[in-house]
């Protein structure tokens, strides 16, 4: 099996390493501006089965034969060149799968009758959340005969610059002026950054954790592909310093996108100049961190709720979010290399079916991960 990776960052590079846990035969092409990266990347193995490419993802022509004849090509960037990575691996009739949420959501969409034409399935909102989230709200959601609720939820702790990737991520969810969609009785309701508080405990924890609501893309597909979907709501959450710090960044207006300052007589955007600083020299901030990642998934009606989470034990990584997005990423691209999921057009992981769902939750616990069903009478809210 070829794979490609067009980002050979630290989701890239994990998914790299697992699928040789699985494969050592496998062949890798990885696709980066970065040097170091890339030279990362090709550490992964002594077999000489993983190419690199000094490649800009903002020239998809470029990308197209380099694209042709993979099993999969897995977009791992963050998004900015998102529809023309996709529109490079139709052309070039290459399966794709993305790990993006709601940045340009419609336009992936609305390129399904183009990739349905060439022949070329391309799953787009796949990883940890979107994507787990989405598998484990359509699975949970076939349990139940009537129409349901579903919850998503989740918490994770790691600095706020450990990348620069991690890092937009964070500003991108709270900028001024975004808002978060959610589905309440099959409408959708928008809400300001910070909206939404609600304290819960996940398994294991010993511990309230306040959620808010957070725009990921699970409201907006799972309330389109997941019939019997009448609520659907994301809720989560970083280290209570770094929401700390977000709050603080919104309530004066310093993450608005338009604001400009005055530098040396000149001006200029204030973003860039956040971002710089909150990089800093690449120390981790904050550095006393314990990375963490946990989520879980509540379907329930009045009378019963079906959860799922999903976590691993303490000291599994340092910084797990690189390795907890890849690795059901993996799982995916390799049943699309190995021709199980071959439905040609734009799909979503609400798509995949019960059994593609169980054999995801056995390979993240053979990889380490913990998972935790419950299902029980629905409680008074």
């Amino acid at each position: 099996m070829k794979y490609v990776l067009v980002g050979a960052g630290n989701i890239g590079r994990e998914i790299i390493k697992d699928i040789l846990a699985v494969d050592q035969r496998a062949q890798f092409l990885a696709i980066d501006a970065n040097g170091d990266a890339l030279k990362q990347a090709t550490a992964l193995s002594q077999r000489g089965n993983i190419d690199t490419r000094l490649v800009r993802a903002d020239d998809p022509e470029g990308l197209v034969p380099l694209l042709a004849g993979a099993s999969v090509a897995v977009n791992c960037t963050y998004g900015e060149r998102i529809v023309d990575i996709l529109k490079a691996c139709i052309k070039a009739r290459t399966p794709y799968i993305d790990i993006n949420g709601t940045m340009l959501l419609d336009e992936r969409l609305e390129l399904s009758n183009a990739a349905e034409e060439a022949g070329v399935p391309a799953l787009i909102c796949m990883g940890v959340s979107p994507g787990l989230t989405n598998m484990l709200a359509a699975y949970g959601a076939r349990k139940f005969t009537s129409d349901v609720e579903i919850e998503c939820e989740y918490a994770t702790h790691r600095p706020l610059n450990i990348t620069e990737g991690l890092l937009e991520t964070a500003l991108r969810q709270f900028r001024n002026g975004v808002k978060t969609t959610a589905i309440y009785n099959r409408k959708r309701e928008q809400f300001d950054p910070f909206q939404g508080k609600k304290s819960v405990r996940f398994p294991d924890f010993d511990e309230d954790i306040e959620l808010i609501y957070t725009p990921h893309s699970e409201p907006l597909t799972v309330s389109r592909f997941v019939k019997n979907a009448a609520t659907v709501t994301v809720r989560g959450t970083y280290e209570k310093r770094i929401m700390a710090l977000l709050e603080s960044l919104y309530e004066f207006g310093l993450l608005n996108p338009a604001l400009n300052v005055t530098v040396n007589g000149e001006q200029t955007g204030f973003q860039p100049l956040l971002r710089q600083a909150l990089m800093g020299d690449g120390t981790p901030k904050p550095e006393d961190i314990e990375g963490m990642y946990v989520m879980r998934v509540r379907v329930k009606n009045e009378e019963r709720e079906f959860s799922i989470t999903v976590g691993h034990p303490p000291g599994w990584e340092k910084v797990p979010q690189g390795r907890m997005t890849a690795l059901p990423t993996s799982y995916a691209a390799q049943l699309i290399a190995a021709r199980e999921l071959m439905a040609p057009g734009v799909f979503t992981p609400e798509q995949f079916t019960d059994s593609m769902v169980e054999g995801c939750l056995e390979y993240l616990v053979a990889r380490g991960m913990q998972v935790h069903q419950d299902n029980k009478a629905a409680m008074a809210t």
